[in-house]
Formats: structure tokens, C-alpha cells, sequence
């Protein structure tokens, strides 16, 4: 199969307002962020390079392997509210249906929240603010990792009924292992998709199946 490679992006110098370069991702050291760099997103538009390597990772995936990809706008109306800002959307359905389906976001920040799966959500950022001090080539790091563990089949899901309901998703590669637990996926998930993601699991074992590449 063709492999992955990330575009060139061409790099992007943001200055503050003193005129030297922000070197985000590295502007704190081992120093704790300032108070007022809480809650506060200067040059959010460093981010746009986000959107650039989600329409080039989801034009791979379309190459690569047996995939609908569904970009009508219908789809904003169904996205989960914690995905804030949303302007389009790209929804991936793998041919095998054992395969976990991605749906890839756009927001206006500009960022990209990922949904994998039937409960797993991820905003990227994760939080974009000054004291974060987050850089788009993390963002895009974690992007490019998280679809590709899911298309390479190193993606479980699990919901759990009793004492209470909890979930839990472990994403795997062969360089990396991330994985999270908690009571519920989040506040807009209600009971009744929670008892739907758990039978639709149950069928699967909780372990999706690596996508299947295209074929000519």
C-alpha cells in the first residue's frame, strides 16, 4: 500500500505584540504559564495548518482503502454539541463493516475533532489557549496518529452497565498506546446511545478490524 507521508507545509512566523517571534510550543520552558494566558487564544489561525493535513490524510485514506467518504453538509446537524464551531464534515464508512467508521470535523477556530467509532471523540487542539501553549504540528501529530491506529485496527471500545455506566477506548500502534476510562462519553451522550454502543460492541468484541485497502 502507498504509505502515509504529511505534505509540506510551509512554516509561519506569529510575533506578539512587541514584534519577536512566539515560539509556540516551547514559549513557557519549564516555567508555569501566567495567570492571564488561561482562557486566552491569541493567533488561533496558527492552527489553520490542521485543516490542510486532515484534507490531505483523508484524501489518502480514500486512495488507500475501501471507503465512502461523505462530505454533505447535512452531517453538521449531527455532530455531538461539544464539537462547538463546526463548518464542515467528513465522514469515513469503511467497506467492512467490523471496521470502526471516522467522521473528521472542521471547525471555525480553525481545528479538527475526530469521532472514531461509535463514542470516542477528540478535539484538536485539545484546548488551544496561550497557557496550553499547543502548536499545530501536535495537533497534526496526534491527528495523523489517532486516524491511523484506528484504520489499522488498533482501536477498542468498551461500555460497561453496572454500578454505572462507564466507557473506556484504548488506541494502539507499534510506536505508542494511549487509552482512557470514565463514567460516561460525555455530557450530550445520552442512555439510550450508550445501551445502543453497547450492543453494537458487543458484536465486535470491542476490537474494531484494520480497514481493508482498496483494491483495483
Amino acid at each position: 500500500m502507498e504509505p502515509y507521508v504529511r505534505s509540506a507545509i510551509r512554516a509561519q512566523d506569529f510575533r506578539d505584540a512587541e514584534g519577536n517571534v512566539i515560539p509556540y510550543g516551547q514559549r513557557w520552558g519549564m516555567e508555569p504559564p501566567p495567570d492571564d494566558a488561561y482562557s486566552v487564544v491569541t493567533h488561533p489561525e496558527r492552527f489553520q495548518p490542521v485543516h490542510d493535513v486532515a484534507r490531505a490524510l483523508i484524501g489518502y485514506l480514500e486512495r488507500t482503502y475501501d471507503v465512502a467518504v461523505s462530505q454533505d453538509p447535512a452531517l453538521l446537524a449531527d455532530l455531538p454539541e461539544r464539537l462547538v464551531g463546526a463548518t464542515a464534515v467528513a465522514r469515513l464508512t469503511p467497506a467492512n463493516l467490523r471496521s470502526a467508521p471516522i467522521t473528521v470535523v472542521f471547525t471555525d477556530m480553525p481545528g479538527i475533532g475526530v469521532m472514531a467509532g461509535v463514542l470516542l471523540v477528540e478535539p484538536l487542539p485539545l484546548c488551544g489557549c496561550d497557557a496550553c501553549d499547543e502548536s499545530w504540528e501536535t495537533a497534526a501529530d496526534d491527528l495523523e496518529w489517532l486516524v491511523l491506529a484506528v484504520v489499522e485496527g488498533g482501536f477498542t471500545e468498551g461500555v460497561t452497565r453496572r454500578p454505572r455506566a462507564r466507557v473506556s477506548y484504548k488506541l494502539e500502534r507499534s510506536d505508542s498506546y494511549r487509552g482512557g476510562e470514565g463514567l460516561r462519553a460525555g455530557a450530550d451522550t445520552t442512555r439510550r446511545e450508550l445501551s445502543a454502543a453497547r450492543a453494537g460492541l458487543a458484536q465486535i468484541g470491542g476490537a474494531w478490524a484494520a480497514w481493508s485497502p482498496r483494491t483495483l
